[in-house]
């Protein structure tokens, strides 16, 4: 990385929004149990993790983009599953860099893993988990990917981290 290429997001912005994430996600299965709150959830719960998601991840893909070199380090990680024309295809790891391009060119974005499981069963008490689930369009198929929010998370903090550590005034 040149000098000059220093990131245009604020790290501690992208740090904050990613802790959110992670609450709202972690924290539901507690919400769920509180009646008043739960239409809270239904209302403003879904948007929100979408919009944190999609900022998120299009500067992490800046960050990444910034990288030149190393970005491999951190773009070839895994953090969930893909599939390349779901449902014929059979899964595979999916890496940082797809599942932020899967969030950015998302048609639909849900906070929870899918699963015909959850089609089919009569579900009295949902609440949501520690995975987003993201359908879209790649080449005319449709693409599926599951993130691991906790595994995105590790892997968005230790790229940061590389920018901090490389950007001080001590230089």
């Amino acid at each position: 990385m040149n000098d000059t290429d220093n990131p245009i997001v604020d790290l501690l912005t992208v740090r904050r929004d990613l802790y959110l994430v992670m609450s709202l996600l972690l924290a539901d299965e507690k919400m769920a149990q509180v009646q008043n709150v739960t239409v809270w959830t239904r209302a403003f719960h879904e948007d929100e993790v979408r919009r944190l998601m999609l900022w998120v991840s299009t500067a992490v893909r800046g960050l990444l983009d910034l990288l030149e070199e190393r970005t491999d380090t951190f773009s070839n990680q895994h953090c969930g599953e893909y599939w390349t024309d779901f449902p014929k295809s059979s899964e595979r790891p999916l890496t940082f860099r797809q599942a932020c391009n899967s969030v950015i060119h998302a048609k639909e974005i849900w906070p929870y893993k899918v699963s015909q499981r959850k089609f089919n069963a009569i579900v009295t008490q949902a609440y949501y988990i520690d995975r987003i689930t993201i359908r879209g369009k790649h080449r005319r198929k449709t693409i599926r990917a599951q993130v691991d929010i906790i595994k995105f998370v590790r892997i968005t903090d230790t790229l940061i981290n590389s920018f901090e550590e490389g950007n001080n005034a001590d230089r």
